[in-house]
């Protein structure tokens, strides 16, 4: 069996192959390699936007500003990233249009699956908090669990808990309800 090998390429060239392609390829640019973005599956999906609704819902509910948003590409240093889902606080909304978006999210969401895990918890994880990413929440349905990760560290919150988080005063997801 020959090892999977991914194209290498510049930022540079990466915006202008995804500029062909209408900003809608699927793949990633991490740490210099091309990487493909499988669809992720039923449990991966549904765990995806029950945490977007629940984010948006919150906002709506609380008449609170900022933004949610899903299947967008983001860049982070030198990598374009296309997280599960993205919010940025109020006054720290990026602008929208065409290409990636240019504004490092305040909160990250990653669901994991077995082809994308090992990039979501390795260089993805490293990119988005020494990008300034404030917060990430690494959501596995495989062990229905959610690492929260901080600068300060990590903590895992299994099915029974709750997920809050500062950034998002007065939300809280029973983690359990993110799982078919």
């Amino acid at each position: 069996m020959a090892a999977l090998t991914h194209p290498l390429l510049t930022p540079a060239e990466f915006t202008a192959l995804m500029d062909r392609a209408g900003w809608k390829a699927p793949i990633e640019l991490i740490d210099g390699e091309v990487v493909v973005i499988p669809p992720t599956g039923g449990d991966a999906s549904l765990a995806q936007i029950e945490v977007a609704h629940r984010i948006r819902a919150w906002q709506s509910d609380e008449s609170r500003a900022g933004r949610v948003l899903t299947d967008v590409f983001v860049r982070v240093g030198d990598a374009f990233l296309a997280p599960d889902v993205a919010w940025w606080s109020e006054g720290h909304e990026p602008p929208i249009g065409p290409g990636a978006i240019g504004t490092v999210p305040d909160l990250v969401v990653e669901v994991l699956s077995p082809a994308t895990r090992a990039n979501d918890v390795g260089p993805k994880r490293r990119q988005y908090l020494d990008a300034g990413v404030r917060e990430l929440w690494l959501v596995d349905p495989a062990a229905r669990s959610v690492t929260v990760v901080r600068q300060s560290g990590d903590s895992r919150l299994g099915d029974s808990d709750e997920l809050t988080s500062p950034l998002l005063p007065g939300l809280g997801i029973a983690v359990g309800d993110l799982f078919a």
